[in-house]
């Protein structure tokens, strides 16, 4: 040991004898934490490479447990498979797109059902899509319900809600996050719900001391959140039918919800929901030119296969040109149509 070495080594021992136990044990532990915070930034295995490098901050850690559980592992190799064979939507490094806003951020959940299956569509956010793809039909709904209880609202070309999720802390979050291409609902099943609703858990859990707000548009995300255990007197919950063509009429429209949603969160964090920021007056052009204009899907395309031969048959009698979002068609619809026969 040098002579420095020594001088050094003396001096730290004589100025932590005289430290607390307490004191020292709470060194001690801070120490440990933050040990184990550094271990926890590195991937335990390849197979969570995309979640440690994608998730958000704070996610990784609220979600360690669970990244880790057999379920989800199952899940990843279904995953990997299904790449082997298939056009996974979306891109990978979109997958988990909601997470991008802080756990603590957070001010609103919506939830949908999967991503949309089409070219081009999705990018890792509920209901949302790629600048260059036509506004879906539940999207627009949605934008005529903005309309409604905001006059001055200007629905916009494009059906990009990054910018609004991001200075709002709304997290757009599907119940599955991937799907294969062209086939709706094919990834339903796999284990996505299961960690979909711990996502929910552990944000209701961060901010049960002043509350956010969950939209629950249609039978799915109504599961979903009887799933998660939703505590409504912690929390605004905001029910409704679906924003899709086949049930808005029924309950989606003239509902408030938006309205109340930004008046709820301004009482309680001081600043509310600033949805006029998606208006088309205040979208910023950049916005609509960083992603080359994608090539408009068939009207096919949003149409869920479960209903595929519905449809079509429809089409045949009536010539009528159907529009229908496919992440919206729930079988309580699919029933309705089916009876309507």
């Amino acid at each position: 040991m040098s002579k420095n070495q020594a001088s050094i080594s003396q001096f730290v021992k004589k100025n932590t004898e005289n430290i607390p136990p307490a004191v020292e044990s709470t060194k001690r532990k801070l120490v440990a934490e933050e040990k184990e915070s550094v271990d926890r930034a590195q991937p335990p295995s390849d197979l969570l490479a995309l979640e440690y490098e994608t998730l958000g901050p704070g996610w990784v850690k609220a979600l360690q447990k669970d990244l880790n559980s057999p379920s989800f592992k199952k899940l990843k190799e279904f995953l990997r498979q299904e790449e082997q064979k298939y056009t996974i939507y979306p891109p990978k490094e979109q997958i988990y797109s909601w997470s991008r806003s802080p756990i603590d951020d957070v001010r609103c959940c919506i939830i949908g059902q999967d991503p949309y299956h089409g070219a081009g569509q999705a990018h890792g956010l509920a209901f949302s899509v790629k600048h260059g793809v036509r506004v879906p039909p539940s999207l627009q709904n949605i934008y005529k319900e903005l309309k409604i209880e905001y006059p001055e609202f200007q629905p916009p070309k494009h059906g990009n809600l990054e910018r609004l999720c991001l200075e709002n802390g709304i997290m757009l979050l599907n119940s599955t996050l991937t799907v294969r291409k062209d086939t709706a609902g094919s990834h339903g099943k796999k284990g996505w719900e299961q960690f979909t609703t711990r996502v929910l858990q552990v944000l209701a859990d961060r901010h049960r001391s002043k509350g956010i707000v969950f939209f629950c548009w249609g039978n799915w995300a109504k599961k979903m959140l009887e799933s998660a255990k939703i505590d409504k007197k912690k929390h605004l919950i905001l029910s409704s039918v679906h924003p899709s063509p086949l049930s808005a009429s029924r309950g989606f429209f003239n509902t408030g919800h938006f309205k109340q949603a930004d008046e709820w969160i301004k009482e309680r964090y001081g600043k509310g929901i600033d949805w006029m920021v998606q208006s088309a007056d205040r979208v910023d052009k950049q916005d609509t030119s960083q992603e080359p204009a994608t090539k408009k899907p068939k009207k096919d395309d949003d149409v869920d296969d479960a209903v595929n031969d519905t449809i079509t048959r429809d089409k045949e009698q009536n010539k009528a040109k159907e529009d229908i979002d496919k992440d919206a068609i729930e079988e309580k619809d699919v029933q309705d149509m089916k009876s309507q026969k």
